[in-house]
């Protein structure tokens, strides 16, 4: 059984690198930027492979790969920032028109 001490620790932080560094590059522009997509990954694989450490789940490498995933999935999916509030407002194809009522 590992157990949780310095080499899982960096273990750990090199996944999280690296899972943030992919999932950022994967979602660009339209979640959190890279560098928060990195520094989130490797918080939570440390968080969760530690919890998966000390309650027994396997060598907790897994276990923090999937919590990594899961907290960088939340992080870029409820992010607020939209294309518009950066670029401007966008063109689309679709078009809504108001009708004017009389007050």
């Amino acid at each position: 059984m590992i157990e949780l001490g310095a080499t899982a620790i960096f273990w750990f932080i090199a996944m999280g690198l690296g899972v943030g560094s992919l999932f950022g590059a994967i979602i660009g522009r339209e979640g959190v930027s890279v560098q928060a997509n990195i520094v989130w990954a490797v918080f939570a694989s440390v968080v969760c492979g530690s919890i998966g450490i000390v309650f027994g789940m396997g060598d907790g490498l897994l276990f923090a790969f999937v919590g990594t995933l899961g907290m960088l999935f939340l992080a870029n999916v409820f992010h607020l920032h939209h294309e518009e509030d950066i670029y401007g407002d966008i063109d689309r194809d679709l078009h809504i028109k108001k009708e004017k009522t009389d007050p």
